[in-house]
């Protein structure tokens, strides 16, 4: 398989997250159960993480491949502030801290989770856990 199509979940993913942060409020179902979209966006981003170490695990970058797990960290971070920024501008929508903390405590977690994933199903692979010198 390409080492491109394992980017694929994540650009995807990535535009599917900019879609709906899009959606004006009022074209959104009203949910009134407290918190729920906290636990939305909590999901929204842990699948986003697992998509990104995907991509990231599959790459012909050596420093890449041995900081996968930091490298998409930040890339999920990154893409939770431009999230937050970009709801400014969209109807009925704004930038939350809250949600902004909620999206980062999901891409750790799905970073977490889908590298425990990854090391339990190919435990003689020690690629993805590689520590780099940092010389």
């Amino acid at each position: 398989m390409s080492r491109h199509l394992y980017k694929l979940p994540a650009i995807l993913y990535s535009m599917l997250i900019f879609f709906l942060s899009s959606l004006p409020q009022s074209e959104l179902p009203p949910i009134h159960i407290k918190g729920f979209d906290k636990v939305l966006h909590f999901i929204e981003y842990l699948v986003y993480g697992m998509t990104l170490l995907l991509a990231y695990t599959h790459t012909k970058s050596p420093y890449i491949l041995r900081n996968a797990f930091v490298v998409s960290m930040l890339t999920g971070i990154l893409y939770a502030v431009t999230d937050e920024i970009h709801q400014l501008y969209v109807i009925g929508r704004d930038c939350s801290f809250g949600d902004f903390s909620v999206d980062v405590l999901g891409v750790v977690l799905g970073i977490f989770l889908f590298s425990k994933i990854i090391k339990y199903y190919n435990p003689e692979d020690e690629m993805l856990f590689q520590h780099s010198s940092h010389k």
